[in-house]
């Protein structure tokens, strides 16, 4: 239980970090989406292999003003909004879809993703929308409303609370996000067994818990950007024909 704690305090950290990091990015595109090299997979093929990979993209920046200091209360209602707010416009540039083959595009069934997958993919793939993909669910907790404190601790306390299971009235436990979160690698492993290439526009915890689940299958990850706004975690393995 303790490395779940870590985790959660890690993942709060690097998404501080990362958004300044983000914002300083000038290069473009910040994120590529290809299919695996031609040339490369007819060598793997000759020897009765072949490269799959899945690519697990972040959403784009919700539109949605952040209040640091707040209430329980407030916070609460800063997460309601963001599960409603469409996301902010992005450079034409920001990600390149180098993409050669057919696809299905999968995304959860929050507007942040299905709006991103959409923008990227809309035009000329299709895109599947399913609720085993959505974000690890959260409540903020109880407080009395003199208590303000940031925005990020309130998410932090919330979390941790979540995990140790006191948290989870009315909103999924862990214990079936978790089971959720193996479901949806199985999905993704049989799109990409199909396809070659699997890509999921989704959040970014759920990004990091498919991450870590398909690495415990076997999966390299190739690419660590899935916690970053529109960044990729990309993931691949040799398999038997």
């Amino acid at each position: 239980m303790l490395k779940y704690l870590f985790q959660i305090v890690f993942f709060l950290q690097i998404s501080t970090v990362a958004l300044f990091a983000q914002q300083a990015e000038t290069n473009l595109p910040f994120t590529t989406v290809q299919d695996i090299d031609a040339h490369l997979q007819d060598q793997f093929k000759k020897k009765g292999e072949r490269i799959l990979q899945i690519y697990l993209i972040r959403h784009a920046k919700p539109n949605l003003k952040k209040k640091f200091f707040c209430s329980a209360d407030q916070a609460q209602n800063y997460l309601e909004n963001y599960n409603r707010a469409p996301v902010c416009e992005f450079p034409s540039g920001y990600v390149n879809i180098a993409l050669t083959k057919p696809h299905q595009i999968y995304c959860s069934s929050l507007p942040r993703s299905q709006e991103t997958a959409l923008s990227l993919f809309g035009n000329s793939y299709p895109v599947v929308s399913d609720s085993v993909f959505r974000e690890f669910e959260l409540k903020i907790v109880n407080a009395s409303s003199i208590i303000k404190i940031p925005l990020d601790l309130w998410k932090g306390i919330s979390r941790i609370s979540w995990v140790l299971g006191f948290n989870h009235q009315g909103i999924e436990s862990f214990k079936k996000a978790k089971e959720r979160v193996v479901f949806s690698a199985d999905n993704l492993e049989k799109l990409a067994n199909q396809e070659e290439t699997a890509i999921l526009v989704g959040h970014g915890m759920i990004n990091a818990a498919i991450a870590k689940e398909l690495k415990r299958r076997g999966w390299t990850i190739v690419q660590k950007k899935g916690h970053l706004n529109l960044g990729a975690t990309i993931l691949q393995k040799v398999v038997s024909l």
